[in-house]
Order: C-alpha cells, then structure tokens, then sequence
C-alpha cells in the first residue's frame, strides 16, 4: 500500500528496455501500487506488444480497493464515487521507436475511443473533500459550518499522439496532446445556509410590517370615510390594513435553486446547498471561447484570487435575491387589503357591516361586495349602507390608487431595498460569506485542481529533435491531496507516450542507396533502392545537379519493416547532361545516403547494349511488378513477357513502346496461376534487333501473409433470376482460412431465407451457391458476405424478376446520356421497349449499385439520373436495366475519363439483353467500405446507403445523398 509519491499522471516506464511505449487510463492515482485494470488502463510497447490494446473502466471493481490515507486504511468509496461514469475506455498503440498513441476518453460503438460526445455521456466522478480532509487531520472546517463538502467532476479524455519522433499538437490549444473536461462543481451544504431560509421569512414579515405602515400613512382616510356620510344613521367607519405577503415572498426565493448572473454559484434556500460551478471560473479566459477547455499546461483552478471572486459573486446573488423579492411584493398585493367596518351596538339591534378590498383587486375596479352581520332595528340602515357600499367602487379606486402607486413606483422601490438589503446583509450575505472564507483557506490546503496537467521528461520532441528520448504525459483534471506533501494524487483522463529510446535514436540508422541504371537521358527514369533507413516510416528522395541544386519534386516513399524501399526517379526532359546525385533522406532521423547518376544524350543510351530491369525481383501471384528498360530502339514497339525456367511464356505479354531517350517503364502482372520458382521477364524489340532479359522469383503463394488480402468483394452469377433460383456467389480479397457468412436482405434490411456459410480458401476466396427462396417479392435483393472475425465484408444487390426470357423477343434499348463523363458529373441513363406500367431496376456495374425501380411510362420508357461519385473509377461502366416482371433487360456503357484524358469515350449506346460493348469494365470490386459511400440504392423517395457489417437495417433508412435521383416529368 503507498500512499505519498511524486509520480506523473499515467507513468510511462512499463517497458523501459523497448524504443517507445504508451499508456492511457480513465483513472490513474498515486494511491495504488500498481495501475488499475479496473479504471479503463491500457499499455503498449514498441517491440514485445505494439497494440493497439485497449482497457475498459469497470467501477464495480474500484470501490473494493483498500487506501491508506494519512493513518487510516479506508475503502476508496468511502473517499471516491465513480458510480456515475459513462461508458469510458483507453486505447495504446506503440508502432515504432517514433510513433505511439495513447486515448482515453468514450468508448465508441465501433470499438474506438474519441474525446467527442455529449457532456453527460461521460459521467461524473466525486471526492468528498470533507472526509478527505478530517482523515488528513486538517482543522478549519465543523459541522456548524459544512457538514457536506463534496467535489463532483466530469470525466476527463486525453489524447497524445506522436508521429515520426514529434508529439503533435492536435488542437492547436495547451501545448502538445489534447484534453477535454466537462463539468466541474464543488457542491457544499451548511446550516447557515439553511438558516438563511428562515431569516428571508423574516424579512417577508418585515415588508409586511413596512407595507402596512407605508399604505396608512399615505391613505386619505377623509376621503374615504366621505364617501358614507350621505347614509343617515351610520357610524364612521374604522380603516385597517393587513399585508399578508410573507408566505409569497418567502416561496420565491426558496421555491426554487437561484443561480448567479455569471453562472458560478448556485443556491438552494430550501436544502441550504450552495454549487460553485468551479469550471466558470475559466470561462472565456483571455476573451477566449474555449474556457475550460482551452488553458495552458498546468492551469492551477484555485488559487488566491477564487475565494474574493466567489465572495463578490455571493454579494452579486443576494442582490438577486433583493430584486426577486421586490419583483415578488407587485405580484403579491393582492395580499394586502384594506379593511373598512361600520360597527354600532343599540339596545334593538346591532349595525355590523364590513368590506375587504384586495389592493391590486380595488385599483384595478374589481370589489368584493360588502359582508352584512347586522341584526334587530339596525338591520333596515345596514341593508341601506350595503347597497351603496356595492356601487361605491368607482369612486373608492381613485383614493386607493396612489397609495398602490407608491409601493409599485421606483421610489416604493427603493424603500423596500434598502429595507431588504440592511435585513440581508446581516442575517444572509454575511453569514454566507464568512462561512465560505474557511472553506476554500481549507480547500486549498486539502486540493490542488490541475487542468491540463502535463509532466515531460526532456524536451518537447519537434521534427528537429526527433532523436531525444523523451515522454510526455497528460491528464485533463488532476486532483492532489494535501498538495503541500502530495500524499495523493487522482487524475482524470490520462495519456502518455515516450519515443526515441534505445533503437529509437539516429545511431541506430545506416542508410544506403542505389541507381538502376546508373545512366539515363533527360526524360528517362531509373529505380533508386534504399536500405538501412527507419522501419515503417517514410524517406525523401530528391534529384540534384552537379551544383547540388535541386532538381524536380522530391519524392516520399514509405519505407517497408526493413527500412528499405523502392521507387521511379524521373529524370526531366530539359535537363542538361552532366553528373547527378540521388539523395535519400531519412524522414525520421535527417540522416542520408546518395548515388551518383549520369545523365547522357539519348544517343549514347540507345548505343548501348539494351539492359532490363525488374522491381521487387521477386513476387507472389497476383504481384504487379514495375519492368525498366534501357538501350532499345526509340519508338520500336517491345513486347513484355514473363518466361518459366523452360522458357514458356506465362500470362499474357505487354506491348510498351519506348520513348525518344530509347528507355521504357511498364508494370506488369504476375498471373493468378504463376507456378512458383525461378522465372525471367523478356523483352524483345518488333523489329527483330537485340532485346533484353531480367530474373524474377515467383514466391510460394501458401507463404503469402493472409493480412494482404485486402478489399473484399463479391459478385453474383447470374445477377437477374426468379424466386427460388440458385445464385453463385464468388468473393476475392477475404482473409484466408475464416468462415465469411453469406445472407440474402431485402432493401429493408430484413434477411432473406437462410446464411450459407463458407471458408476462405488460401488464396482469399470463395465460391458458394445460395438460393433465392420461393415467394421472394420482384425487386432488388442484397447479397452480403460477412466474415466472422468482424473484419470487412462486401455486398452487391441483384435483381429478382417473376419470369425469367420473358418479353417475346421485344425490342428493347438502352443508352446513357453522355457517353463520357468526369467524376461529380451527372449522368442520366434511358431505356425503352416495356410495358407501360411495368416495373423496372437499373443497374450500374463495375461498382455495382441498384437504381430506383420505376414504372414504364406510357411510351414504355424509364430514366434515372444520378451523379458519378468519384469512387467509381475512371474506365468504363455498364448499365443494365432489366424487368422484374419479364426478366429480360437493355443494357449501355459509358466511361468515366478525367480532365487530361477527355477523348476516346465510346458512344454509349446498347441494344437487347446483354448488348456488348468495348473495352472491358473498370475493376473497382464490391468491399462493403466502398458500399458505404458508393453504392447507393436509391429506393422510395431517396437515396439511401448500405452500412458496413451488420447494421443493414439501420443503413437502409439513412439517406445519403451520394447518388441523386431526379424523377422525369413525364
């Protein structure tokens, strides 16, 4: 058990033997030996344990811990309540000596962790500051002046992030890393505060008292009493008032919590609490707008200055409370009456007449009528006084009014504040404040408040220092316990990383660079291989003249888990000859290496012997490859062909024709069915001169890591078939050796029928039937293929017609608007030939995605309209509309071409059910990552897109905008 440390927020020492490491926590606390699995901890060393790894908080766990505070061992719960936090979690990721990343802050439905949401979705954590502060022995505070004094804050998240051995700045706000913290509340309850509440009834007895006495002052009795003289036989009457206002005046200030102008304080009357909304106390610092989100590095929240900012604000709250009262005595002067009683006891009888008018009530012509209680011979005159008493009530509203007039008036006013204002000071404000001055002299020994508490061991690592070993840790609300030892210390959202240690550093680079061909001429391009740079990080290669000056862009290669790369350096066709260098710098370290290059007139190259060359020299099936050629005869066309050992072509060749420098540059394929060993790329001019020959090893594809398969995709033969029909689904790109579950949907997102389930083969595909079962409903239908890991999956629609070759033969065309177009133009795709009345669904392919279905007009003619979103690729595109009643379709192309490349579109014609085109589709694939943002299904009144993994559902109802339909008009 430990109890004082100096230690930082989440210390970053776990792996001290390894070039960098993270770690990241919801909660982190000197009071533990060790870190807290149970409070959302995560870490990750560089080398034994890379991450991403991720911690979960789990409060249930938290309270059971043992701590010792001062001398006494006390569960955490009785210190700490976590009960309300949210759904937190922390993330850790250590993926080079120069890259880690550590997160906490909510955990995301897709299993990340992000420092954006609502406030309340973090929760809050409290300290009760009290207990904390008798178990520590402090003095100053008694139950006569707090016997609650809790601290109650919003969950913090932090974020640190370094990349190529410098810690980013996310925001641009603090210093490096980000941080967020919501609210931050000190919530005190007292019984002078309570007290406070019987002394505002005292003061509403008060302005009863003043009301009273103001109103008979300022009556004109005469003229009142006048009114009845013309009664024979009446008495005068008696005048009294009574103002029954206090009960009003007491429930609006206590009725309900009064917050101050500033929002900084607020306070219950009622329950005798006080907040001090300790985070207002940084709103908008420097006339900034991120207030407590925006401080500098180790912003103290308390300090000398915050016990006379909360003192004047209790003055600016109780001065609330003056106009709440003042407000209140006008809407209240119904409960003030003044009294008239005619009283007269005879030896036959008794006169006893009285009348009772509500102040506001008289002025405002609205009169009770009076109460008759008179008996005997009396009883005649008193019957007499009623009736004029009751239409008096015109008259009697011009002698009420200006006693009305005065209370309600500025100068009423400033009676019953000055009056308010002498009661309140002694009895509330100045009880109130003289009880909070030893809460925060006590809080300030008992805490220290830290926003965006940051500890860094070296220096703050830029680009240029990118060798220094150095970590940088940051918590976003850090609480110190008896911050003058440090017995403790309790952070909030914590992050930390440190780079740059052993194998982290410039020693631990030697880099290396080559040219091949180590001659060129202007225009011509060589392949520069470096090696010994950093792992997984990136390189600059640059061409210089003989002078050293920079020629051409430079170029940025990722370097691969060797430090090694390769890349294409082109020389310009301007370019004076002479000797030139290639430079590789290391992004990471600033160290480099260069290889000399000459650059000579393009006939002295095509004067050589023609020379071949193959990047990577070996490949898996599948592999493309980039071939460099040298020396051959300009503008003489060169076929490119792969050779087994026995020399048998393999795949098809590559015509290239090289340029005027008499050198080429081409990619070239592995095939699919390349048979592994030793092979060579053969290239031979058409005109029969000398050609050339390079090696090349075609790899064992079973050695093949299956994290390369990449992009998923399905596609569906055939893609038009009636209920009940079988479909034959083939997927690329899946991780090999997992089982992918393939399901029918309909557009709702309800399943179709029954999963097939299918494993993986080495190669990353599958080829599995599934059947559209009977009574499927005509339409669209999704395929999707799920792999059980969770990784990515992909899906592609089809269509279900009821009757399959149907139409007789009937004539049916297709055709797209434009038969060439740039991505984010519109596109608008027509058929004809239907029924009129019968429904039809497009199609686009390669990327494939449904169209709206519609009804054939009148003429038998449909049309869509929709924008090419860029993810369709340039090259060319089909589209198919077919019937889901006959089943036959049209079908058209057209091209996706961009600004440098405008010509050679075809003419976007199709006639019949599979009408040919030319040239082949763009190869795009069907992954559900491109479904997502590429194919649309425009249904209903809208577009609307289908989600990634299993929330098809939810995706159907979501409209996206991606694809646009435009109904045609007629």
């Amino acid at each position: 058990m430990v109890t004082a440390t100096g230690l930082p927020a989440v210390a970053v020492d776990n792996y001290p033997e390894e070039p960098s490491e993270a770690a990241a926590s919801v909660l982190d606390s000197t009071l533990f030996q060790e870190a807290l699995l149970a409070a959302a901890y995560s870490d990750a060393g560089s080398e034994s344990n890379p991450g991403p790894n991720e911690g979960n908080l789990n409060v249930e766990l938290l309270g059971s811990q043992l701590v010792t505070l001062g001398d006494v061992e006390v569960p955490l719960d009785q210190i700490l309540d976590f009960g309300q936090l949210g759904a937190l979690a922390s993330k850790s990721e250590a993926s080079s000596p120069l890259d880690a990343y550590a997160v906490s802050g909510l955990a995301g439905a897709d299993g990340g962790v992000t420092l954006d949401g609502a406030t309340e979705d973090f929760g809050k954590a409290s300290v009760d500051v009290l207990s904390v502060a008798r178990l520590l022995g402090v003095d100053g505070l008694t139950d006569q002046i707090v016997d609650q004094l809790l601290l109650e804050a919003g969950a913090g998240a932090a974020e640190v992030k370094a990349e190529n051995g410098e810690i980013l700045d996310q925001d641009g706000v603090g210093g490096p890393g980000q941080y967020r913290v919501a609210d931050l509340d000190l919530f005190l309850h007292s019984p002078v505060i309570e007290d406070a509440a019987s002394s505002i009834y005292d003061i509403g007895g008060s302005i009863d008292t003043t009301v009273e006495k103001l109103i008979n002052e300022n009556l004109d009795d005469s003229a009142l009493t006048g009114l009845f003289d013309a009664v024979p036989g009446v008495p005068t009457p008696s005048i009294t008032v009574d103002s029954n206002m206090q009960e009003n005046l007491f429930q609006s200030v206590v009725g309900e919590p009064i917050t101050s102008a500033n929002q900084l304080i607020t306070i219950d009357l009622s329950t005798g609490q006080l907040e001090i909304h300790l985070d207002k106390l940084v709103d908008n610092p420097d006339e900034t707008e991120g207030g407590i989100n925006e401080l500098p590095a180790n912003y103290e929240l308390i300090d000398d200055t915050t016990y006379p900012l909360i003192a004047e604000t209790v003055h600016e709250l109780m001065q609330e409370v003056t106009r709440i009262l003042i407000g209140a005595i006008e809407d209240s002067l119904n409960s003030v009456t003044v009294n008239i009683a005619f009283f007269e006891e005879g030896p036959l009888g008794t006169l006893d007449v009285s009348w009772s008018l509500p102040l506001a009530d008289a002025v405002n012509g609205n009169f009770p009528e009076a109460v008759n209680n008179s008996t005997g011979t009396l009883a005649p005159v008193a019957t007499v006084l009623v009736n004029t008493i009751n239409t008096l009530g015109p008259a009697l509203a011009p002698i009420l009014a200006p006693v009305y007039d005065l209370l309600i008036s500025d100068e009423g006013d400033n009676i019953f504040e000055l009056l308010i204002n002498d009661l309140k000071t002694d009895s509330i404000t100045a009880p109130i404040r003289e009880l909070l001055s030893p809460v925060f002299e006590v809080l300030a020994k008992v805490l220290s408040i830290q926003i965006n508490r940051q500890v860094t061991d070296g220096v703050t690592p830029t680009s240029a220092t990118a060798a220094v070993e150095t970590s940088f840790e940051l918590s976003a609300l850090s609480i110190a316990l008896l911050p003058e030892n440090e017995v403790a210390r309790i952070n909030l959202g914590n992050a930390a990383v440190r780079i740059g240690g052993d194998d982290g550093g410039s020693g631990e680079v030697d880099p290396s660079l080559t040219v091949n061909p180590d001659s060129v001429a202007p225009g011509q391009s060589t392949v520069a291989t470096g090696e010994g740079y950093t792992p997984d990080s990136t390189a600059t290669v640059q061409l210089t003249d003989p002078e050293g000056n920079p020629v051409g862009d430079p170029i940025t290669v990722d370097t691969d888990a060797d430090g090694g790369f390769t890349t294409p350096v082109t020389v310009p066709a301007d370019a004076e000859l002479g000797d030139y260098t290639v430079v590789g710098t290391d992004d990471t370290t600033g160290e480099a290496a260069e290889a000399p290059l000459a650059v000579v007139a393009g006939s002295d190259i095509c004067a050589m012997d023609p020379t071949l060359t193959v990047e990577p020299s070996s490949a898996y099936p599948g592999d493309t490859v980039t071939v460099v050629g040298q020396g051959f005869p300009a503008g003489v066309p060169v076929t490119v062909q792969l050779r087994d050992a026995d020399g048998n072509p393999v795949g098809d060749a590559v015509t290239v024709t090289p340029d005027e420098a008499c050198g080429f540059i081409t990619d070239l394929t592995i095939p699919e069915d390349a048979e592994p060993g030793d092979h060579v790329v053969e290239a031979e001019p058409e005109d029969g001169s000398g050609g050339a020959e390079a090696p090349i090893e075609i790899l064992d594809p079973g050695t093949n890591n299956p994290g390369e398969c990449t992009d998923p995709a399905i596609t569906a033969d055939p893609t038009v078939v009636a209920a009940g029909d079988e479909v034959m689904i083939t997927g690329t790109g899946f991780p090999a050796g997992v089982n992918v579950v393939v399901q029918l949907f309909d557009t709702e997102g309800n399943k179709i029928g029954e999963p097939v389930t299918v494993l993986v083969d080495e190669d990353c595909g599958f080829t599995t039937p599934i059947t559209v079962p009977e009574g499927t409903e005509p339409g669209v239908i999704i395929v999707d293929a799920q792999p059980e890991d969770g990784s990515e999956g992909a899906q592609t629609p089809i269509v279900v017609s009821e009757s399959l070759g149907g139409g007789d033969g009937r004539d049916l065309t297709a055709r797209f608007e434009k038969a060439a177009v740039e991505q984010g133009d519109e596109q608008t795709f027509y058929a004809s030939g239907f029924n009129p009345g019968e429904e039809v669904v497009g199609m686009i392919n390669s990327t494939s995605f449904a169209l709206e279905a519609q009804e054939a007009d009148a003429e038998g003619n449909v049309e869509w309209t929709f924008t090419v979103d860029e993810r369709l690729d340039t090259g060319r595109h089909q589209g198919i509309a077919v019937s889901t009643v006959e089943g036959d379709s049209a079908m058209a192309t057209f091209d996706v071409v961009d600004l440098s490349a405008s010509g050679g579109a075809g003419d976007g014609d199709g006639d019949g059910a599979g009408a040919g085109s030319d040239g082949p589709l763009a190869s795009t694939g069907a992954n559900v990552t491109a479904l997502i943002a590429a194919t649309v299904l425009l249904l209903g009144a809208g577009a609307v897109m289908i989600k990634r993994r299993r929330e098809i559902s939810q995706a159907f109802a979501t409209a996206m905008g991606r694809f646009s339909d435009d109904s045609r008009s007629a």
